[in-house]
């Protein structure tokens, strides 16, 4: 399987059964090096500072621990594939880069209800990536973890590439509803 059908199905895992995904966290907050705020990503020498430490990954556990019903899996969208693809070449420009979000959207068709855009620099697995927006060490309003968990979402599209500063960026797009702007299906394989 590919990096990006592995996310999809990474992120499904996460949907499906959020209290047996908490395990993953309690197995990664292990990592933490010697009670500080330095994670060691295991068999390699990727270490990385966080700004809460282990006490994000209690605070995540204990979410997930808590919002134990389940979600109904997401399906890939072409449109919201395209959304993400297009989202990941501005970041790899440039990090910070300010995107249209309704312009970019357009380009490729229209979604309903709820839309975000979730993004993560060097998590170089799909497990890492989801793990990382989990978390969500530094952002206190948690905002990655709810959208990943909202309730009445249907779709998702998903880009991974090369970075210069941060060597991989992943952009995860998902929504209630998406209607491609020529029309073709939804179905696509990664």
């Amino acid at each position: 399987m590919s990096f990006l059908s592995n996310l999809v199905k990474e992120v499904n895992d996460l949907r499906r059964n959020p209290y047996a995904y908490a395990d993953k966290l309690v197995k990664y907050k292990k990592c933490f090096e010697n009670g500080t705020n330095i994670w060691k990503q295991p068999k390699s020498k990727f270490r990385i500072e966080t700004e809460e430490g282990p006490a994000a990954y209690d605070e995540a556990i204990d979410f997930l621990k808590n919002k134990s019903k389940s979600r109904n899996e997401l399906a890939p969208s072409k449109g919201l594939t395209k959304v993400a693809e297009e989202f990941l070449s501005e970041y790899q420009k440039d990090p910070m880069a300010n995107i249209d979000l309704e312009g970019t959207v357009k380009k490729y068709g229209n979604f309903t209800g709820f839309f975000r855009r979730l993004v993560q620099f060097g998590a170089d697995t799909p497990e890492f990536v989801v793990i990382s927006l989990v978390v969500g060490d530094g952002d206190k309003s948690r905002a990655y973890r709810d959208a990943l968990l909202s309730e009445n979402l249907n779709k998702i599209g998903v880009a991974q590439g090369d970075h210069k500063d941060f060597k991989i960026c992943s952009v995860i797009t998902v929504c209630n509803d998406f209607t491609n702007a020529d029309g073709s299906n939804d179905d696509i394989n990664f």
